[in-house]
């Protein structure tokens, strides 16, 4: 894996992380576990984004909410500001956007 990609999935992890931990504290680990009950391991979320979002879905409207915070909270962590576009928002499109433009 590329060094940069590797970075960016750190980075991704770590908001993930940070935005269950401190949205759902000790519940998160059912996050998680729900999350492996759909084959989706916590180290596998970067390359089955699509798969984490859909399980982040299932939650019903609190999954957008998630999703933005992950969203709001990766795009501090490289300096960046998140602008929230409701019409064209799509979690998983805006982590590529990101992605490609680093």
């Amino acid at each position: 894996m590329v060094k940069r990609e590797k970075k960016f999935n750190e980075k991704l992890m770590k908001a993930v992380d940070r935005v269950l931990n401190e949205t759902f504290g000790e519940a998160s680990l059912l996050i998680y576990t729900y999350l492996e009950s759909q084959s989706i391991k916590r180290e596998e979320i970067p390359e089955r984004l699509e798969a984490f979002a859909n399980c982040l879905k299932s939650f019903s409207a609190g999954g957008s909410v998630v999703e933005a915070m992950i969203l709001r909270n990766l795009y501090s962590g490289f300096g960046l500001e998140f602008k929230q576009d409701f019409d064209s928002y799509n979690f998983t499109d805006q982590v590529a956007k990101l992605r490609c433009s680093l």
